[in-house]
């Protein structure tokens, strides 16, 4: 990778060193919500990468364990880290007031159950410092699934982590990205709207496709979406997520999101809603055959393709229910 020659490649400042020296390059943004026992590791593994260029931002989304008391301690030993308390509920609400809020040129998100590995904020300030293109505005690496415990067998199949490739490269796609390791160029995200709080975690309800959907409105307005593949992570994933009921219960969500997500990339119009009527009224058939799977495989392959054939049921309804709830809606405004 190339080497920084620019002036943001000054030696890294001690703890005690103004944090208002400089505007600062990059804002690592770390949105949290009742993950305390989580949250300092994710903040200890980006410290000691900040260079004079760097700072950290925490927005605390509305926690009530002692979250609060924690970041504030953060910031009082550090002045490379803020912190900004959103009391609306919603991760697209938290990630909105980071974008706000941060004074970075570039927002890195970091998810507060994700540990960065030592040259990570290296990686993004060495790519973003020298761009290959003028229009990149989206960046994204490697995400490695840390988990709790063993997965069941039934999941061995399931994403073990994102890995896009070993060389930097633009993207055609605006989904192809996780979340919990991204970086946006801020003026570009907030020009296009930033993220639509219809997307994205409220609390225990699981959701996605925040990114996906601001990623297609930046490629819209002509911005690219790279992958850099040295920015890499470790993401925890917590024994509660390998429980089957969590899982169908992300795959709902997931549909729900999915469809959202699938109109708004549609023109409006007659061939639109024809499509919603017609993944409306084939639900019901596509539910029937993933059932029948799952009650013929069971016994095989440990339960996995029961399993998944089970999730993609519980995806299919969520999807099936998104749409039922935009037609309502439509309905409702006429």
């Amino acid at each position: 990778m190339t080497n920084v020659t620019s002036e943001r490649t000054a030696d890294q400042p001690t703890p005690d060193q103004s944090a208002s020296d400089a505007t600062p390059f990059l804002t690592v943004a770390i949105c949290t919500r009742n993950r305390a026992s989580f949250l300092e590791k994710a903040v200890q593994s980006v410290v000691p990468q900040l260079a004079s260029d760097c700072e950290i931002l925490i927005v605390d989304n509305a926690s009530t364990d002692n979250t609060p008391q924690l970041v504030a301690g953060f910031a009082a030993a550090d002045p490379r880290i803020t912190v900004h308390t959103e009391p609306k509920l919603g991760l697209s609400v938290a990630r909105n007031a980071a974008l706000t809020r941060a004074r970075g040129e570039y927002v890195i998100f970091l998810d507060d159950d994700a540990v960065a590995e030592p040259d990570w904020l290296t990686a993004y300030r060495q790519f973003l410092a020298t761009p290959t293109a003028n229009q990149i505005a989206v960046v994204g690496g490697v995400v490695i699934c840390d988990y709790e415990k063993p997965p069941p067998k039934w999941y061995a199949a399931a994403a073990i982590g994102l890995d896009l490739g070993i060389k930097a490269r633009r993207l055609p796609d605006s989904g192809g990205l996780w979340g919990c390791n991204i970086a946006y160029r801020r003026d570009a995200a907030i020009q296009v709207g930033k993220f639509d709080d219809r997307f994205g975690h409220k609390g225990a309800t699981v959701s996605a496709h925040e990114e996906s959907d601001l990623n297609d409105r930046l490629q819209k307005a002509g911005y690219e979406i790279w992958w850099q593949p040295c920015a890499r992570i470790k993401h925890s994933v917590s024994a509660e997520r390998l429980r089957f009921k969590w899982q169908l219960r992300n795959q709902f969500s997931q549909g729900r999101s999915s469809a959202l997500l699938r109109l708004r990339r549609m023109t409006r119009g007659r061939d639109r809603w024809l499509f919603a009527v017609g993944r409306f009224l084939a639900a019901p058939f596509h539910c029937a055959v993933n059932v029948m799977l799952a009650l013929g495989s069971f016994p095989f392959q440990n339960g996995r393709v029961a399993a998944h054939a089970l999730m993609r049921c519980a995806r299919i309804l969520g999807y099936a229910t998104q749409l039922a709830v935009e037609a309502l809606y439509l309905f409702a405004v006429r």
